[in-house]
């Protein structure tokens, strides 16, 4: 099973178990430190058993993409990877490839 992470320009992504993600929350910038920034990280894949071991792989993608603002995705498929934002995700759907 794999998750089909379509975003609102119709380009699509796909998440399968052992796929890693990298996920991050951007942090505004403040008069003590100027500046643009992001927290969070690393988070692993659904194989790990950690953060994104649901047994709906759905639910743990909804729960990380509901609370983060960029992720990148670490496979094969995918040697450079790329940064998407989570605000232009239009759905997740579970699939067989």
């Amino acid at each position: 099973m794999a998750v089909k992470v379509t975003f609102v320009n119709n380009d699509s992504v796909y998440i399968t178990d052992d796929t890693y993600i990298s996920a991050w929350k951007s942090v505004d910038t403040s008069d003590e430190e100027p500046g643009y920034y992001s927290e969070g990280g690393r988070v692993g894949s659904r194989l790990d058993g950690n953060l994104l071991g649901t047994s709906d792989q759905i639910v743990g993608l909804e729960g990380l993409f509901g609370s983060v603002d960029w992720f990148m995705l670490h496979d094969d498929n995918q040697p450079v990877p790329k940064v998407y934002k989570t605000s232009a995700i239009l759905s997740l759907e579970s699939i067989n490839i």
